[in-house]
């Protein structure tokens, strides 16, 4: 049998068999990350090879999030980009509209001009025609004038000439 431990007895024994020189040798160690890193002082010297995996593995985690990053946002500088240029395109459209809307309604307002420099000129000519037909009005007043003159002249004469002949 195993020397670690007593052999069974038939006897009535009030303590229980411990391990050989009262070591507990069936446990294990522990090792976690940091003591696979830092070597212990009690221990010898270790290999550096674990902690240059750590600092290579953490360098590659650190330089992949940096080139994602770098990746993510050119891709939303890029998208920016092209949203920026469609809205400066729709932008030249619609001021191109509104040149062309602009010169119409120019073009409109020049013959609004030429029409309204047009009826001047015949309000004008209206006028002088007016004012003549004034001219005229006065002339052929001051001549009914004189014809009403020349009339109550005759009548004057006329009742003359009855008067005469009723005396002869």
């Amino acid at each position: 049998m195993n020397d670690k431990y007593m052999p069974a007895s038939s006897s009535q024994a009030t303590s229980l068999p411990l391990p050989g020189n009262g070591k507990q040798e069936g446990r294990r160690k522990r090792s976690g990350l940091l003591n696979a890193l830092l070597p212990s002082r009690t221990e010898g010297k270790r290999s550096p090879l674990p902690m240059i995996l750590a600092i290579l593995l953490w360098g590659g985690l650190a330089y992949a999030g940096y080139a994602f990053a770098v990746h993510t946002l050119d891709k939303q500088q890029q998208f920016v980009n092209q949203q920026i240029q469609q809205v400066h395109e729709e932008n030249q459209k619609q001021v191109r509209v509104l040149g062309e809307q602009l010169t119409m309604v120019q073009d409109e307002m020049k013959n609004v001009q030429s029409g309204l420099a047009n009826l001047e000129e015949d309000l004008e000519l209206t006028g002088a025609t007016i004012g003549g037909t004034n001219k005229t009005k006065e002339a052929l007043q001051d001549r009914i004038d004189q014809l009403n003159k020349q009339l109550v002249d005759l009548k004057a004469s006329l009742k003359k000439l009855e008067d005469a002949a009723r005396a002869w």
